[in-house]
C-alpha cells in the first residue's frame, strides 16, 4: 500500500477512534428508529428504507477475468466519472494491461489473455448501449452488444459499478457543461422496447444547444434532464412507465424511482463518490481485488464548487430533492462499506 493509502487510513482511524461513541449512537438509532434523511418521499414517517447487513458490507468478488467476469461502468454525467474511465483502462494493474491510443483510436482495447473484454465503458467499448445509457438501458442491452463485439455468447457474470457525485454540485457542473455547448442529444433514453420521444421528453431550446444558458433559465426548465439525473439514471424506469408521465401522480413517480434507484445502488457490486478519492480507490480494490498502480488525486475546487449559488439555493434543492436524498443514502452505504473494510464495529 502506497504512503498516501496509509496516511488515509491512519486518519480516518484516529477520526473514528476520536467520535465513536456518537457515531455508534447516531447510527443505532438512524436504523432501528426516525431517520428523516433515509426516509422515502411520500412514505409513511414510521418507514425507513432497509440498508440490509448484506448490502452494508464490502461484498468480496472472487474476479476473474478470464472465467466471464465482466465490469460494467455506468457512467452518469458530471460525476467524475471521465475521471474514474480513464484510471479503469490507464491505471489499473491487470495482466495484460489495457491497450490505448492504438492506431489512432481514442478508446483503449482492454482483453484478457483469452482476448475476452472484461470491461464495459465509454473508453474501453464506447457507448455501444448509447450515450451515457443509464440502468434501464444497460440492463437490455450489454449482453446482446458484448455478444456482437466478440462475436459470440458466453455466460459473463457482469460486475455493475458507478460514482455518484453530491447533486448540487453536479447540477451546476452541468449547466456550466450546456452553457458551453453540451447537449448529449445522442442519449437513446431507451425503455421497455422504445426510445423517448419528443412529446415526453422535449427540448428546453429552440436552437440546436443551449449555448450561454444562465442558471435561471436552466432552472426554469421542468423536463431538463439534469434534474435528479442521478436518481432516474439508476432507477428501472420501467417501474414507472419509463418516460409516459400520464399515468401514474408525480409522487408516486418520484416515490417508485428513488425506491428502485436506492435498491440498483445497494445491489451494484461497487459504487465511488467523487467527494471521497481516496476511499473510493481502496474501496474498488478491496472489492475486485485489483489495485490502481497510482493513487487517486482529490480535487477540491472544481466548477461547481465555484459558482455563487446562495440566491438559487432554495430552487437548486427542489429541483434535485430526490437526488439529494440518494446522495444521503448512498453516502450511509458508502461509509458502512469503508467500514467493513477497515474491520471497524459501528
Amino acid at each position: 500500500m502506497t504512503p498516501t493509502k496509509w496516511k488515509a487510513l491512519i486518519f480516518f482511524v484516529v477520526f473514528l477512534s476520536a467520535s465513536g461513541f456518537f457515531y455508534t449512537q447516531y447510527y443505532n438509532e438512524c436504523f432501528l428508529k426516525n431517520c428523516p434523511h433515509l426516509k422515502y418521499v411520500g412514505e409513511d414517517e414510521s418507514r425507513l428504507f432497509d440498508i440490509t447487513n448484506e448490502s452494508r458490507k464490502v461484498s468480496k468478488n472472487d474476479i476473474d477475468f478470464e472465467k466471464e467476469d465482466v465490469i460494467v461502468f455506468l457512467h452518469i454525467q458530471k460525476t467524475g466519472g471521465t475521471f474514474f474511465g480513464r484510471n479503469l483502462v490507464k491505471n489499473l494493474d491487470v495482466d495484460p494491461p489495457c491497450i490505448c491510443g492504438f492506431k489512432g483510436k481514442k478508446r483503449c482495447d482492454c482483453f484478457t489473455k483469452n482476448r475476452k473484454i472484461w470491461l464495459f465503458s465509454r473508453y474501453s467499448t464506447g457507448w455501444l448501449c448509447g450515450l451515457h445509457a443509464d440502468w434501464t438501458e444497460l440492463k437490455s442491452c450489454v449482453e446482446s452488444k458484448m455478444d456482437e463485439k466478440e462475436g459470440r455468447h458466453r455466460n459473463r457474470r457482469l460486475h455493475y459499478i458507478t460514482v455518484l457525485r453530491n447533486p448540487i454540485l453536479r447540477y451546476l457542473s452541468e449547466w456550466k457543461h450546456v452553457a458551453r455547448g453540451a447537449t448529449w442529444k445522442g442519449s437513446r433514453l431507451y425503455c421497455n422496447g422504445r426510445e423517448a420521444t419528443l412529446e415526453e421528453v422535449p427540448f428546453c431550446y429552440d436552437d440546436s444547444d443551449w449555448m450561454d444558458v444562465t442558471l435561471d433559465e436552466f432552472l426554469k426548465c421542468p423536463h431538463n434532464l439534469a434534474n435528479n439525473r442521478q436518481t432516474r439514471m439508476l432507477a428501472d424506469l420501467s417501474k414507472i412507465n419509463c418516460y409516459n408521465t400520464t399515468t401514474m401522480s408525480s409522487e408516486e413517480r418520484d416515490f417508485k424511482m428513488l425506491q428502485s434507484a436506492k435498491k440498483n445502488l445497494q445491489d451494484m457490486a461497487y459504487f465511488g463518490l467523487t467527494e471521497y478519492q481516496n476511499y473510493s480507490q481502496l474501496l474498488f480494490e478491496e472489492t475486485f481485488n485489483v489495485p490502481f498502480i497510482d493513487d487517486f488525486e482529490q480535487k477540491e475546487d472544481t466548477k461547481g464548487s465555484k459558482v455563487k449559488v446562495d440566491s438559487y439555493m432554495e430552487r437548486l434543492k427542489e429541483r434535485n430533492y430526490l437526488d439529494i436524498k440518494l446522495y444521503e443514502f448512498a453516502k450511509d452505504l458508502f461509509f458502512w462499506r469503508v467500514h467493513n473494510i477497515l474491520n471497524i464495529t459501528v
